[in-house]
């Protein structure tokens, strides 16, 4: 499975794509990079937080935005393009306490064959969960459209099962096929490259209910 790094050039606003195998994003992660700027960030966030007015950090653009649901690339005109969905729903644990409460956590959620990867966001105070999804043959929609519809109701389930052994509240959300979360560090992400997928049909409609 690839994984997509999304970034965006502060001064030129130009958009880069780049893949790189599940595999490898994890052993990326592991180390902080020379600049440091996801402890830079960290290190905001700590003197910034519970304040009105939070302020911004000036090296945010070397932070890609990562996208473990989709992989992405570019049409012979130059526009972003859906190249595979890769049947993964991101669950987010926000608004912990700091190092312990993480690591609890990524530990609940490795409690499930399904979960492919836990790992903290750049924050440091949060977990974001990867859960396997597929069709009963194996197989993922490949319409933009059943790809949509299968993602909605996939998160209702993820969230429906994962919240009962989590210790604390999963962050409620819009799911979207196209969601992802900024360049992380953790030394020790939980990886499952041969997790369970929980198997669903594919949806024809839209969830009747849009909230939880």
């Amino acid at each position: 499975m690839k994984v997509t790094l999304l970034r965006t050039d502060a001064s030129t606003g130009k958009e880069t794509i780049s893949t790189c195998e599940a595999g490898a994003f994890m052993e990326r992660i592991k180390t902080e990079t020379k600049g440091q700027y996801v402890s830079g960030l960290r290190t905001m966030l700590s003197y910034t937080a519970g304040k009105e007015d939070r302020g911004s950090y000036e090296h945010i653009d070397r932070l890609p935005r990562v996208c473990p649901c989709t992989e992405w690339g570019r049409t012979a005109g130059g526009e972003r393009k859906m190249k595979h969905y890769n049947g993964i729903v991101m669950l987010d644990v926000r608004q912990l306490a700091g190092r312990a409460e993480v690591e609890l956590v990524k530990e609940r959620a490795a409690l499930l064959p399904q979960t492919y990867a836990a790992l903290t966001g750049s924050s440091g105070r949060s977990v974001k969960i990867w859960v396997c999804f597929a069709l009963p043959n194996g197989n993922l929609p490949q319409k933009e459209e059943e790809i949509n519809l299968f993602h909605a109701h996939a998160y209702r389930m993820a969230v429906q099962c994962y919240q009962p052994i989590l210790p604390f509240s999963i962050q409620l959300k819009t799911p979207s096929p196209s969601d992802s979360f900024r360049m992380t560090q953790d030394s020790q992400p939980y990886y499952n490259p041969d997790a369970v997928s929980f198997c669903l049909e594919q949806p024809l409609a839209m969830p009747g209910e849009q909230t939880f």
